[in-house]
């Protein structure tokens, strides 16, 4: 029952997913070789920890949406950068570095809630402003180099797979899942994001429901930069210049409803890797990143409409279901 559970909820996706991966051997036969898989991974981590707190955000409902994921990926690592070029320890550098990303999330959570300016028009004006620190921080110059010791977080390998898969990003996503589907905070987030009401007369507190939902986002935003820091041995100021893009679009098509209140981790997992897939296959048969662009676009707007109860009636039904 579990796993027809889960096809009815992810069938199409993964079909798509599943599709691509047919694709992309035959245009890129590398795509499937376990370096390649490899090489896709590295990517699909940072981007996936961004999209699971999009996701987040999203699911709590409220019109909710960061718009600022990326600048604070982009800010935590030049924090990181700029307390290890003044002689910070490494230990102390991360754990601060997190600290910041926590801090910002929280603060756009705390400015959505208790002013109730729209989540789109509050985390674009942070995004300006955490992408501007980050450049008055660095003067617009990457940093390097890191000690030697934090590159493995990036760079080194378990079983031919990247560390930070098997060491971050899937324990991440266990955790999310667990904590989405058996604890209280999980089932008060769903709660919130689709019946806001209902939730307070439970006796939920949606706005500090909300601020963790944001303060999740900016500390997966900071673990992802902190990641690409080590990967590439640089802080980057302009770092995750699309990632905010990208994470929506991830989350929307792994099935996280925008209204709030629905969305899965597994089904997030898959379009991340269905998304870096196929850019990954594109770039390794060098295609042109134009007819990437449209290829992720016609592969969203296909799962949306495939997912899309109404559609699927008159596709094969030819009878349309009234809401």
């Amino acid at each position: 029952m579990r796993w027809k559970s889960v096809w009815h909820t992810h069938g199409w996706l993964i079909t798509i997913f599943i599709v691509i991966i047919i694709v992309s051997t035959v245009v890129a036969p590398g795509s499937l070789s376990l370096q390649g898989i490899s090489a896709m991974s590295v990517y699909a981590v940072e981007i996936g920890l961004i999209a699971f707190g999009e996701m987040w955000v999203i699911l709590s409902g409220g019109g909710g949406i960061d718009l600022s994921v990326g600048s604070m990926y982009a800010l935590s690592q030049v924090v990181l950068g700029v307390l290890v070029l003044h002689h910070m320890t490494l230990a102390v550098s991360v754990a601060l570095a997190l600290l910041a990303g926590l801090m910002m999330g929280m603060v756009n959570g705390l400015i959505v809630t208790v002013t109730g300016i729209p989540a789109i028009i509050v985390t674009l004006a942070t995004m300006y402003a955490y992408s501007g620190l980050a450049l008055v921080l660095t003067q617009g110059v990457d940093i390097s180099p890191f000690p030697a010791s934090f590159n493995f977080i990036g760079q080194s390998q378990i079983m031919g797979l990247p560390f930070q898969l098997i060491a971050i990003y899937v324990p991440i996503a266990l955790l999310m899942a667990l904590v989405l589907g058996r604890t209280s905070y999980g089932w008060n987030l769903q709660l919130v994001g689709s019946n806001p009401i209902a939730a307070r007369f439970s006796g939920i507190s949606v706005t500090r429901t909300r601020i963790i939902a944001y303060a999740t986002a900016g500390l997966l935003s900071a673990i992802a930069g902190i990641i690409d820091a080590s990967r590439l041995v640089t802080a980057r100021p302009d770092a995750g210049g699309t990632a905010n893009l990208t994470a929506i679009t991830i989350a929307v098509l792994g099935g996280t409803q925008l209204q709030g209140g629905e969305g899965s981790i597994l089904g997030t997992v898959v379009a991340t890797f269905a998304i870096t897939w196929l850019s990954y296959s594109f770039g390794l048969a060098n295609i042109n990143s134009i007819y990437e662009e449209g290829a992720v676009g016609f592969v969203l707007l296909l799962t949306l409409l495939f997912q899309h109860q109404n559609f699927r009636a008159r596709l094969f039904n030819r009878q349309k279901i009234v809401p």
